[in-house]
């Protein structure tokens, strides 16, 4: 296993964590929430993995290792990503993030732990996986056609 895709599992496993936590949060306080949350979590990641991961050049070789593998199944062409896949990404992020934060604020210490697991994920991500990625069409990559 490479460096970069330690840290591709490890940054995974982080944002898992904190998706934990805020859904638990959420279900303490309103379970009809945190259904809504639940289906979040099943929605947002698949509109990442089709309108980015599908669309990598690097699938073989991602280092998140699992989203790579899934991204295989939707046969998409790699290539530059369009405005509305880039708004697509960035909407499913801000819900996964965003939505719990009203639940996670009653729970101080897990508001912390939270957005702690994702600074700490995010760190990883741009430290040793983006490091490693030669996806050219990706917006943070340094390394442009």
């Amino acid at each position: 296993m490479s460096n970069q895709q330690f840290h591709g599992i490890i940054s995974l496993g982080l944002v898992a964590a904190a998706i934990v936590i805020a859904a638990t949060a959420i279900f303490w306080i309103s379970w009809p929430w945190a259904v809504v949350y639940l289906l979040i979590i099943a929605a947002a990641p698949t509109a990442i993995l089709y309108a980015f991961c599908a669309k990598c050049p690097c699938r073989e070789t991602c280092g998140h290792i699992l989203p790579g593998m899934a991204a295989k199944l939707f046969s998409r062409q790699p290539g530059p990503y369009s405005s509305t896949e880039l708004i697509v990404v960035g909407v499913s992020l801000l819900l996964l993030l965003g939505f719990p934060q009203f639940w996670l604020w009653q729970y101080p210490g897990w508001f912390i732990v939270f957005w702690l697991l994702n600074l700490t994920a995010l760190t990883q991500i741009r430290s040793a996986v983006c490091k490693g990625c030669d996806n050219v069409y990706c917006p943070v990559n340094r390394r442009k056609i």
